[in-house]
């Protein structure tokens, strides 16, 4: 195949060394975006003959879009190996942003033909690279809130401008990588991708779930057993994996699409089908390993996108919460003092709004005490808050403590949340009362508080992006789920209400 003698089986041990050096290099920094563990070599050997069992002729032009030190070019070149000649490269090439893994993957590869571009793949254009007839890949599986706003619109960039579909800022980073590799594809080319497995019900995977119903031919969908990998993402195991194998080529309705789980890729445990049709119509394409249909198919629920939990049980909270009447009495300073929003039961408005401190509006409000200087520091800052931490009582200071900090009085302070739930009166339409924080004020008992997780991991940053209003109009459209009774508030059942609104509602923006 390659008109020379090289030795694919020593290359790939020498690779395999390589790749634990570099991982526990990269190990090091826990906070690394991109980090993630190696593709099993039998894995990898098992997704690239599945592959060319779709690919069209011999004459092979490759394509590893997130190349790491280039494990599937190496099963590639295994099985071509074992094919004694049959297969033919034309072009191979491999894109890797990281500097270490680019170079070895380089000075292992390139004397196979394998070129390597040591860039970020979601910056290249169309005219960047050949087209491939072959792409196999297993994409960084970084979560959307480790990516940041300038990772994520030029990643949205590139998917959009390949496919016409653009993903919402709830994506994780692997779908992005597929849609945006779609501009590189040659007619009838076959790609197979290894991917966390949650994208076939994730509402933040429509996009690309579209994508392989209406812009290529899917042909099979093999999902591993949980753990089969061995394998973590960053800062958290996945645990559930799958295969995609796809040609680029338009599908008809009728076309099938195989459906295998457990086991090996040539040795699944069980096997099903379901059309392009069937698939289009579904947002949740786990059940069809389960049922086989679609009619079996649950909706989302609102703990699907949000974060939703009890207000702030504030420890030792007779010590800590005072009015902001006496605490400017005391003369405390106003950066040891936080906006505590009042009680429910004292809130009869649907937006709690703010005053030019961002305190809520209101009359007698009261504030949270707490600081994390030590007490030298806050005796030249902050006497008056010195002093009065020297009337707490042991009990006050054992409540506060925390492990992780030797101030007792150093709370750890919870963010403002923009949406609060009350329990629903009779004239509000769905089964909660939904109100608007505009202030920095902390929720504490008796609130029920929710904190989307829309695209980025703090809500802070999407204040210019979300119309609350418009999206408390879509909370109130959940229907209640027993009528007429109104559930009793608790954060599990505000979490498990039926989100289809709030995914239609989202969708609306890809």
């Amino acid at each position: 195949m390659l008109g020379f003698d090289f030795d694919v089986t020593g290359t790939e041990t020498v690779r395999q060394t390589g790749q634990t050096f570099l991982e526990k290099l990269r190990s090091e920094n826990r906070e690394h975006p991109f980090q993630q563990s190696a593709t099993p070599f039998s894995i990898a050997s098992d997704i690239t003959g599945l592959a060319l069992r779709y690919h069209p002729g011999t004459q092979i032009r490759f394509l590893e879009p997130c190349l790491g030190t280039g494990i599937f070019f190496s099963a590639f070149l295994h099985e071509a190996d074992n094919r004694s000649g049959q297969l033919q490269i034309r072009s191979a090439h491999g894109v890797e942003h990281e500097e270490q893994f680019a170079a070895l993957a380089h000075d292992l590869w390139a004397p196979a033909g394998l070129t390597v571009h040591e860039l970020d793949f979601m910056a290249l254009s169309e005219a960047d690279l050949p087209k491939a007839t072959m792409v196999l890949s297993r994409p960084p599986a970084t979560q959307h809130h480790r990516l940041s706003s300038d990772d994520k619109i030029r990643a949205a960039d590139a998917a959009e401008a390949a496919t016409q579909f653009r993903p919402t800022g709830l994506t994780d980073l692997y779908n992005y990588y597929v849609l945006a590799t779609h501009k590189f594809l040659a007619d009838g080319a076959v790609s197979a991708w290894l991917l966390p497995t949650k994208f076939l019900h994730h509402t933040a995977g429509r996009a690309l779930r579209t994508y392989l119903t209406r812009q290529v031919r899917l042909q099979r969908i093999h999902n591993f057993d949980s753990g089969a990998l061995g394998v973590q993402g960053h800062r958290e195991e996945i645990l559930d994996w799958s295969v995609v194998v796809f040609t680029n080529k338009t599908a008809q309705p009728t076309d099938t699409v195989e459906l295998t789980a457990g086991g090996e890729i040539f040795g699944a445990e069980t096997s099903t089908t379901a059309t392009h049709a069937e698939l289009a119509d579904s947002s949740e394409w786990h059940l069809f390993w389960q049922h086989g249909e679609a009619a079996q198919i649950t909706s989302p629920l609102l703990e699907d996108f949000f974060f939703i939990r009890r207000g702030w049980e504030i420890p030792g909270g007779k010590f800590f919460i005072q009015s902001e009447n006496r605490a400017w009495a005391l003369g405390i300073q106003p950066f040891h003092m936080h906006p505590l929003l009042p009680p429910p039961d004292q809130v009869d408005t649907k937006i709690i709004g703010a005053d030019d401190w961002g305190y809520p509006e209101g009359d007698n409000r009261r504030v949270v005490l707490t600081s994390h200087d030590d007490l030298y520091t806050l005796e030249e800052k902050d006497p008056a808050f010195r002093q009065y931490l020297e009337t707490a009582d042991d009990e006050t200071k054992a409540a506060a403590q925390r492990p992780d900090s030797s101030r007792w009085y150093s709370l750890h302070l919870r963010r403002p949340a923009p949406i609060l739930v009350q329990p629903a009166t009779e004239q509000d339409p769905g089964p909660f009362r939904f109100i608007i924080n505009e202030s920095n004020g902390i929720a504490g008992p008796g609130w029920v508080t929710m904190t989307p997780n829309l695209g980025f991991a703090k809500p802070w940053f999407l204040n210019h992006d979300v119309d609350w209003h418009e999206l408390v109009e879509v909370l109130e459209s959940i229907p209640t789920p027993d009528p007429p009774a109104k559930p009793e508030l608790s954060p599990s059942a505000v979490a498990a209400l039926d989100a289809t609104a709030v995914a239609d509602w989202l969708a609306s923006f890809d």
